[in-house]
């Protein structure tokens, strides 16, 4: 019940319930905060099922999330549609994704995108998938009202980012109305964006490819 507050929407959104044939977007969060974020998406429109997952008793690192979804879908709690043929229909097709920081997890970041890729091999479209933020989440909030890059210098008169995000932005970035933005967010995101080594440079995310998918099934709504 706890959670309840942060996705209170308001009441022009109505609450659908998935079709029988809704796509799977299965959120795997590595903080509350990415968790109540996609849950405001829940129930916008009736062709995507959302399935936002929090970290569980504070295991937060990727190999944690990696270990419970395969866990998940070892069991059954989950299912991932892997029709072979509903392969060649990318609009139709379940996906997971992890929502990750940078931080220092360094190898363990490794090791979720390399089991990532192994399921995606045998594949002809992908499903899982990893969207990681550099420093952290709070970099795609921030692109959901700024469209550049932060300063650094800027930044560390904060005691952390989050900080730093809940100043720039009036009011604080509010879960349970500032999702609206995300298109926003999306176009600022990959304005921003840029690779290192593979991986996303500091003040990038990949979060924005993610919000490409959920987009189209609820713009009209947004």
């Amino acid at each position: 019940m706890k959670n309840n507050k942060f996705i209170v929407r308001p009441k022009r959104y109505e609450r659908l319930e998935p079709s029988k044939d809704s796509r799977k977007i299965y959120i795997y969060c590595e903080g509350d905060r990415e968790d109540n974020y996609f849950k405001f998406f829940v129930g916008l429109s009736s062709n995507i099922s959302i399935i936002s997952i929090a970290s569980k008793d504070g295991k937060s690192d990727p190999e944690q999330l990696l270990k419970s979804a395969k866990a998940d879908f070892q069991n059954k709690k989950y299912v991932l549609d892997d029709d072979e043929e509903d392969d060649e229909n990318e609009d139709k097709h379940d996906s997971v994704w992890f929502v990750i920081d940078t931080d220092q997890w360094g190898s363990k970041i490794t090791t979720l995108r390399d089991f990532c890729n192994e399921q995606n091999a045998p594949t002809s479209v992908d499903k899982w998938f990893v969207t990681q933020s550099n420093p952290c989440f709070e970099i795609w909030l921030y692109y959901h009202s700024y469209d550049n890059k932060p300063k650094t210098e800027d930044i560390k008169k904060y005691n952390s980012m989050k900080d730093f995000v809940n100043t720039v932005i009036p009011g604080g970035f509010d879960s349970r109305k500032k999702p609206v933005l995300m298109e926003n967010a999306i176009g600022n995101a990959k304005k921003n964006y840029k690779e290192v080594n593979g991986e996303p440079d500091l003040y990038s995310t990949e979060v924005y490819k993610l919000g490409e998918l959920i987009l189209p099934f609820v713009k009209s709504v947004l």
